[in-house]
């Protein structure tokens, strides 16, 4: 027999309620389609050169060094994939929950 840690934890999906298990697997392919969407766009990131990033000004007018933008837009795609795999995490274990309890009603888990 293994080891390991066991405990219990309660989880609420914050503004989000799904009438049936399509609604639900429906949202986790969105979730899964933006995550491989962010990783499409940091593959392109990682083998674009300086001049494939178009130069944008900053709040002083001053044309920004290409590699900033390329910095400042990993940082944002790797929190939108961190939101997004937290949202989605939790998800899966909502799926898993109905999975071990097929006798649950969705509709009465739903918070009112």
């Amino acid at each position: 027999m293994g080891y390991g840690t066991a405990f219990t934890t309660e989880i609420y999906l914050n503004r989000q309620i799904f009438q049936n298990r399509y609604e639900l697997d429906e949202k986790i392919k969105e979730i899964e389609g933006f995550i491989e969407s962010s990783k499409r766009e940091l593959t392109a990131l990682a083998v674009s050169t300086p001049k494939d990033v178009m130069s944008e000004k900053d709040s002083d007018g001053y044309v920004e060094n290409p590699i900033d933008q390329i910095l400042r837009r990993t940082a944002e795609i790797f929190e939108w994939m961190e939101d997004n795999y937290s949202d989605l995490n939790r998800l899966y274990q909502y799926q898993q929950y109905l999975d071990e309890n097929p006798e649950v009603d969705m509709e009465k888990l739903n918070d009112i």
